[in-house]
């Protein structure tokens, strides 16, 4: 059966398709003849993942867990809380570099001596702390054999003047070494939980797995406390600075204020209510409304840290309350509207109202002075303030930064009781698709770089033409495929031929396809044979006169098989087109009339003759007389005969050799005479070879050939 549909219609996107297209078709049948292809790259890849299993250590992984949270000791402590962000998504980010940088893990490899453990830094490492200075002095094995070749290219690099690498300090090198294997094996998760650390590390030993694991999180809560004392260092310094600055301030504030009172006799007069410790009271309780207020936005009024604060809120307007009527003697002063409270205390920052005595004493002062009062006043009493609060927040860090802890663990690691198995099965899967990934590359790859045809689908997606398939025949007893298909009519190759004739009859042109023209790009792809057999068909079966000629005027195949011993034929039949039959030899089993080339040597005005007007003349003549006429013309890339005859021909016969001839090859001829694409009335797929056809046809299955008889 033929590798293509018996429906002659070319879909229209297949006409459209350009040259070189890879379509899954392609991949299809592709995969069908390369099929070896695969199954050897599956083979290779799964062999080497065993043997990377092999070579693999079995690891055991021990996990320890770090919480990370400040929220609790900053905003929920009992009696107070201190100005200090959240943490965020940017923050523990951070902390995966931390628990990964050198700061943790050399003091671990350190403490734990890894550098003298052969899992770390290999077997001869660990030796090189033992056995310093010349190995050859012990053994005279694999290190003294390396020491004596790492001597000699010194000594020869030293000899010639060339630079050597300095050489790494043995301890550094051997830390170095372990902190790469260390970080390997190291691996640092966020839990399912934000603010959770998963410490994760895999040793050959499970107990010096969770011991490591171990390691690192004490060591990171090591330093996490000291970097913690030292910040808290920092910001108490700045503090002290800051406070004793703010201090000094205020005492020549208020120094300034009193000493503009006695030189304006504004002493000795009874004031409102001016005590430092209701100042502070009402400060504190400033913060703490604005601090409620930002908690509940983000948690809810409800929460119980809102209600702590509220709790503080009310003790610190029960103790002004109190000290107002201790100073003043007045039931009436205290805090009654919860809505006026803010803005009540806020009013407290500006300075005290004058009373009226002191009113009447201002007034008598001129505008100046007044407002520099006013001024003087207002600083004095706004630095008492800041001072105060720098103080409350001074005493607030150092009573509880020391004592709380930013990070702590909550899980240890322990000894895995099971082996690491993930790994093995990954690379093991890994390998056997990599493995056939790699074969099927290779078995598309080596259909690309061939860039030929092997289906007749490939023919029709790049000619948009209809294509059937010739298989190669075996010939045992006859030498010569010149009357094939009357030797076996019942052979694959015969019902190709058939499809041939079907295709043409199935969209006749027109000017009745008498001519056909027989083609291919270049020489040795068949033509001649497809000729000849084309033409026996037509005349033993279809009883249709046909007339074949042989008009490659180059070569003469034609001639050569068909009527080798002719004298006569086209050159003397262009003389006299009238005396056509004088000149055709006819072959008795076939029927078919040729009309021989009887040149002895190539004749440099091959194409004129063929485009000359006794060429249509003669072909004029041929019409009358036979039913189909088919011309051999010389390969189009090699010369430019088709260009000369192309306009006396109704249909043309394109010939591909299989596996041979590159897709290339056959755009260029196409393209060299474009005239003739739209009246290729087949593509003929020739010369394919049987096993590979029955490969690429095998989802067919075997009935396709029961009615074949080669």
């Amino acid at each position: 059966m033929l590798a293509t549909d018996d429906n002659f219609s070319i879909p229209a996107e297949s006409q459209k398709t350009s040259i070189g297209q890879f379509g899954l078709s392609d991949l299809r049948w592709i995969l069908r003849r390369g099929w070896l292809f695969p199954v050897v790259g599956t083979l290779i890849g799964l062999l080497l993942a065993l043997t990377v299993v092999a070579s693999m250590p079995q690891l055991y992984t021990s996990t320890a867990r770090i919480l990370v949270d400040r929220s609790v000791n900053r905003f929920l402590q009992d009696s107070k809380i201190v100005d200090q962000p959240t943490l965020d998504d940017v923050d523990m980010a951070g902390q995966f570099y931390v628990l990964s940088s050198d700061s943790i893990i050399l003091p671990v490899i350190r403490s734990l001596k890894l550098t003298q453990d052969p899992e770390f830094v290999g077997r001869t490492g660990a030796r090189t702390t033992e056995d310093e200075g010349n190995p050859c002095a012990k053994s005279w094995g694999g290190p003294c054999l390396s020491y004596g070749i790492r001597t000699a290219k010194d000594y020869f690099k030293k000899l010639m003047g060339w630079k050597t690498v300095t050489a790494l300090d043995p301890d550094t090198l051997l830390e170095r070494t372990a902190a790469e294997k260390f970080l390997r094996r190291l691996t640092i998760e966020r839990g399912d939980v934000n603010n959770v650390i998963s410490i994760s590390f895999a040793s050959e030993d499970p107990t010096k797995a969770a011991k490591i694991a171990n390691a690192i999180a004490d060591t990171y809560i090591e330093k996490v406390g000291e970097r913690k004392l030292a910040s808290n260092k920092l910001v108490n310094q700045f503090l002290e600075q800051r406070l004793q600055e703010t201090k000094q301030q205020s005492i020549d504030a208020d120094r300034a204020l009193q000493e503009f009172k006695a030189a304006n006799n504004l002493t000795g007069i009874t004031t409102t209510v001016d005590n430092a410790l209701i100042s502070r009271l009402r400060s504190e309780y400033v913060d703490l409304e604005r601090k409620a207020s930002d908690i509940a936005e983000a948690v809810g009024p409800d929460h119980m840290a809102v209600a702590k604060l509220h709790k503080q809120m009310d003790a610190l307007n029960a103790a002004i309350r109190a000290e107002t009527e201790r100073v003043t003697g007045s039931e009436e002063l205290s805090i009654v509207d919860p809505k006026r409270e803010y803005h009540n205390i806020e009013e407290d920052l500006a300075p005290e109202a004058p009373n009226d005595e002191l009113i009447a004493r201002l007034k008598k002062l001129d505008s100046a002075a007044q407002a520099k009062y006013r001024d003087l006043d207002f600083t004095a009493h706004t630095l008492r303030v800041l001072y105060h609060t720098g103080l409350r927040k001074y005493d607030e860090l150092n009573q509880t930064s020391r004592d709380t802890q930013d990070a702590h663990i909550i899980t240890s690691g322990s000894p895995p009781l099971h082996k690491d198995s993930n790994k093995s099965l990954l690379v093991l899967g890994g390998g056997i698709v990599f493995g056939f990934m790699s074969g099927v590359a290779a078995a598309v790859g080596r259909e690309l770089l061939a860039g030929v045809y092997r289906t007749p689908e490939q023919v029709t997606r790049d000619t948009g033409a209809y294509c059937v398939i010739l298989p190669t025949v075996a010939m045992r007893k006859r030498g010569r495929l010149d009357d094939y298909v009357l030797d076996a009519p019942y052979s694959r190759y015969t019902e190709a031929i058939r499809k041939v004739r079907a295709s043409m009859r199935a969209y006749p042109s027109p000017n009745s396809d008498k001519v056909i023209g027989v083609v291919s790009s270049v020489a040795n792809e068949g033509k001649t044979t497809v000729a000849h057999n084309f033409a026996s068909l037509l005349s033993a079966y279809s009883r249709c006169k046909t007339l074949i000629i042989d008009c490659d005027l180059h070569r003469r195949n034609l001639t050569a098989e068909l009527a080798p011993d002719a004298r006569e034929g086209l050159l003397e039949a262009l003389d006299d087109p009238s005396q056509l039959a004088k000149y055709v030899s006819k072959r008795q089993r076939s029927g078919v009339d040729v009309l021989p080339c009887a040149l002895s040597e190539r004749n440099p005005n091959v194409a004129e003759l063929l485009g000359s007007a006794q060429m249509e003349k003669l072909l004029a003549v041929a019409r009358e007389s036979y039913d189909f006429i088919i011309i051999e013309i010389a390969p189009i890339v090699s010369v430019v005969d088709i260009k000369m005859i192309e306009h006396m021909v109704d249909k043309f016969i394109f010939v591909v050799e299989w596996g041979k001839t590159k897709r290339s090859l056959v755009d260029e001829a196409l393209s060299e005479a474009e005239v003739i694409r739209d009246r290729i009335a087949c593509m003929i797929l020739n010369k394919a070879d049987p096993a590979t056809l029955r490969t690429i046809e095998s989802y067919k299955g075997q009935r396709i050939a029961e009615y074949f008889e080669e």
